[in-house]
């Protein structure tokens, strides 16, 4: 944890960052309609045509960016239509090689987007290198993954659908090409793209557009009376200062998208050093807003709840025996009192929304 300066939003990028597990499909019943709670598209009570096509209702609208966050990058402007569609493909299990493995097997909804396995199954069964981080305010970052192997949309998206689905970006256009309706989601979003091009928009729209914000602290900092209790605004000087959090976790997004040492040494994995051998086993600051609703944490899933996380972050990462010269010189060991610590860990705990997990698309029951 290190300095207090805000991240600079970057460009338009997707990042499907981690591996999906294998797990059974959720048969959603019922059709019609509606909108999820984070403001995402429910697949639509279609109407079928004599010919056999598929009329879809309008797509939902673009969440709006909630309160707390800057302002969206200009070149980040996904369409209803995308992101209705990438709603759609993110929960379809039938993209994966074995029919069972969505995108939402591994990064769950109702735990933030992220992970709760340390090294979930991919669609061929391999397990996975890391936990799966949670996809959320990606809008702004620069760099995809736990070592920021991914620069961009281009290049990383069809590794990751090769890795962790086991399917091609064209293996997955021809799949859904046998379900009219799908065909019609990709004919309204295709704005002349291939289909492949087309579902590598939709995912990077969804993905771009999934948002941790509208916090308790956020409602503070616009002046709200009594948006949280006097603990919250006094942990956050400990975040900002004593507890020196606030240097790789800055305001407003809390992270400031580098790669940091933190000793996380029990399972081996050069992180960064696949990018830049000179900053092995350093891995990506993960963004603090929605953290209270993940399961696990880190890149290899080893702190089981959000104060095991912070208390490893005040023991200055020395829980796994890493020599201390090796770890990040902004990660000393930080002693608090007792009310210290609970003060910090009820701010943290601050930057999370309430509210219950958006719900699961209805998928369109028309794909073999």
């Amino acid at each position: 944890m290190r300095s207090a300066a805000p991240s600079a939003p970057a460009a338009l990028a997707l990042a499907l960052l981690a591996a999906c597990s294998s797990k059974p499909r959720d048969k959603a019943a019922g059709a019609g309609a509606r909108a999820t709670a984070d403001g995402g598209a429910i697949d639509a009570a279609a109407t079928r045509r004599p010919d056999g096509t598929v009329a879809l209702p309008p797509a939902p609208p673009v969440p709006a960016t909630p309160p707390g966050l800057p302002p969206l990058p200009g070149d980040v402007a996904p369409t209803p239509a995308e992101v209705a569609l990438g709603e759609l493909l993110f929960h379809e299990p039938k993209l994966g090689a074995d029919g069972t493995t969505a995108c939402a097997s591994c990064h769950d909804p109702a735990r933030g987007l992220s992970g709760t396995e340390p090294h979930p199954a991919t669609a061929a069964g391999r397990p996975s290198l890391r936990r799966a981080p949670a996809l959320v305010n990606l809008a702004w970052a620069k760099e995809f993954g736990w070592d920021g192997r991914g620069a961009g949309l281009a290049g990383w998206l069809p590794n990751h659908a090769r890795g962790q689905l086991d399917r091609t970006v064209d293996d997955i256009a021809l799949t859904l090409g046998a379900s009219p309706t799908y065909r019609a989601h990709l004919a309204r979003t295709s704005a002349g793209r291939s289909d492949s091009d087309t579902v590598a928009a939709a995912l990077a729209g969804y993905v771009v557009t999934r948002f941790a914000g509208g916090s308790p602290w956020d409602a503070h900092e616009a002046g709200t009376a009594g948006a949280v209790g006097d603990d919250v605004i006094a942990g956050y000087q400990v975040f900002t200062g004593k507890a020196l959090c606030g240097s790789c976790h800055p305001p407003p997004l809390y992270t400031d998208h580098d790669f940091h040492r933190l000793g996380l040494i029990a399972s081996p994995d050069d992180g960064r050093g696949r990018v830049d051998p000179a900053q092995a086993g350093a891995f990506k600051t993960p963004g603090l807003r929605g953290a209270a609703s993940r399961a696990r944490f880190f890149h290899d899933g080893s702190a089981t709840s959000l104060d095991a996380a912070i208390d490893w972050h005040l023991a200055g990462g020395r829980g796994q025996g890493a020599d201390p010269s090796v770890i990040d010189p902004g990660l000393p060991p930080v002693t608090l009192t007792p009310t210290e610590r609970a003060q910090l860990g009820a701010f943290v705990a601050a930057l999370t929304a309430a509210g219950a997990a958006p719900a699961r698309p209805t998928l369109p029951s028309d794909l073999p």
